[in-house]
């Protein structure tokens, strides 16, 4: 039996540019910092012009209960919570994308 499509199996850091999840369907989502951090999605981001992630990286990485991740920014950003259904439907992979242009 597959697992859900929005719980991670596994969260690892890929050298210095990003990170993987690796979905309990089988799905691998590959997310640059670049990325995670244009795409944060607290209050603050969302109300503010976009953000650049260029340079950015992240200090610190932790989960948030069984539903998030926590990233503390070496531009010393703390508020943003990604939840585990927002970082699949940001998933930047091919199979995914259609799916992005459809929803909201």
């Amino acid at each position: 039996m597959a697992g859900s499509a929005t719980e991670p199996d596994g969260v690892e850091r890929v050298g210095d540019n990003a990170l993987k999840i690796r979905w309990g369907d089988g799905h691998d989502s590959l997310y640059t910092w670049e990325l995670l951090r244009a795409s944060c999605p607290c209050a603050v981001c969302r109300e503010a012009p976009a953000v650049s992630g260029a340079g950015v990286r992240p200090v610190e990485i932790k989960p948030v209960g069984r539903y998030a991740l926590a990233i503390r920014w070496s531009d010393g950003h703390t508020t943003g919570i990604f939840s585990h259904d927002y970082l699949r439907s940001i998933c930047p992979c091919e199979a995914c994308r259609p799916n992005q242009m459809t929803e909201g």
